[in-house]
């Protein structure tokens, strides 16, 4: 019997022993009569500081917040007054130094002869899944803020991106994809409009920073770069520099770049075959010119500084020829740059794409171009700028779509 008995407590204290909650045992006056190895570890005391104690004045007397904690309204004094199986789920055992170890414990009385001799308590170290909570519910407070943030930024741009005018002869597509990661609030932008002697104006943009400051410092600087460039007819790069000069002076602290186009007529030539297509790049991606047989044109120029850097940097105009059939394209870095290749590379992936693409339909042409590039919504978003010229001395085709003017342009 005593062999049985002894083996059978060598057995209890291996179980005691391995298992990772903490479990001590106290006696009708709250005193540690037993103590397991985690017990030890997770309170960050040896068995030897405990056995003997007063549990609860040990390292119990206070409430998670600091205060006093009376001994009436601890659980494990509950269930030794009362008999009954006491549970508590946010409790704070204190350590030697100070510092509180988050619990949940269950307290189960024991009881001889009809009479409760003591409690045994099992309690487990909260500490990691509170963190793991806290964890959990930053990401989930980041994601709404993010999901917000996007939202008002894609009403935005929804609201700002319009679509393009139809002028004779020349056909104008956009296209604006937003980036997969939502918490990336974009700040690209294009726009396409007429001025007042009839030349088509272009823009494509990109506002530095992906978040909601970034798109509404995308919206004011389209606003102006619209309002200025409407309002005299002028090289693209005065244009840009009034820009930014008029965004210095009203506090429109950004950085963007910028590449503002013309398509103009040749002057005193009503039909000639071609049209003069004149720049400026602040910083931007170079336009590319699309030949009827695939060819493709890099309109590389040394890019001037982009917006917000100096108002009084000089700034320069360039020229190329936008013939019958060719195709202009104006892009942001979200449909060429990648993390895994540098920009020349994504470039050369882009005239790579349009190979085929010379006589393709315009609209079919940036739904394609789109799908080989980003197949799928990248880590930036994507604008796009797409204007094909057709013959003026020919009726507008069909595929063009419809002749639509401002009042006032003809």
């Amino acid at each position: 019997m005593e062999a049985e008995l002894a083996r059978t407590a060598a057995r209890h204290e291996r179980v005691l022993a391995t298992v990772a909650d903490g479990i001590y045992g106290l006696d009708l006056a709250g005193r540690v009569e037993f103590v397991n190895p985690a017990a030890e570890r997770i309170t960050g005391r040896p068995a030897a500081e405990q056995l003997g104690h007063d549990q609860h004045e040990l390292m119990h007397h206070r409430r998670p917040d600091g205060s006093p904690y009376p001994r009436e309204e601890c659980p494990v004094w509950r269930a030794l007054r009362s008999g009954r199986t006491v549970a508590a789920d946010s409790e704070v055992f204190w350590r030697t130094d100070g510092t509180p170890v988050p619990v949940e414990l269950i307290a189960v009385p024991m009881v001889e002869d009809g009479e409760v001799t003591g409690v045994v308590v099992s309690f487990r170290d909260l500490t990691d899944r509170l963190a793991a909570r806290r964890q959990a519910e930053e990401l989930r407070r980041v994601t709404e803020q993010a999901a917000v943030e996007r939202a008002l930024s894609d009403r935005l741009q929804q609201a700002l991106l319009t679509p393009p005018p139809e002028p004779d002869h020349l056909q104008i597509a956009v296209r604006y994809r937003p980036a997969a990661d939502g918490a990336r609030v974009g700040g690209d932008w294009y726009d396409a409009f007429l001025q007042p002697d009839g030349a088509t104006v272009l823009v494509i943009g990109d506002v530095v920073g992906h978040d909601s400051d970034a798109a509404a410092a995308m919206g004011q600087l389209r606003g102006l770069v619209r309002a200025l460039a409407w309002d005299q007819q002028e090289p693209p790069s005065a244009t840009l520099t009034r820009t930014e000069r008029a965004a210095r002076g009203l506090a429109v602290g950004t950085l963007a770049t910028v590449a503002l186009a013309r398509v103009e007529r040749h002057p005193d030539v009503p039909v000639a075959g071609t049209r003069v297509l004149r720049w400026s790049n602040a910083g931007h991606l170079p336009p590319v010119l699309l030949a009827p047989d695939g060819t493709t044109t890099l309109l590389e120029t040394r890019p001037d500084r982009m917006l917000g850097v100096d108002p009084d940097t000089r700034r320069t105009d360039h020229t190329a020829e936008l013939a019958d059939g060719h195709t202009l394209l104006l892009v942001t870095d979200g449909l060429v740059e990648r993390r895994d290749a540098d920009l020349d590379a994504g470039l050369a992936a882009l005239r790579e794409a349009l190979r085929d693409l010379g006589e393709v339909p315009l609209e079919e042409l940036c739904d394609t171009v789109l799908a080989r590039m980003v197949p799928a919504a990248g880590a930036d978003d994507v604008a796009l700028v797409a204007v094909r010229a057709f013959p003026e001395d020919r009726p507008r085709p069909p595929e063009a779509g419809p002749n639509r003017l401002p009042p006032g342009i003809s």
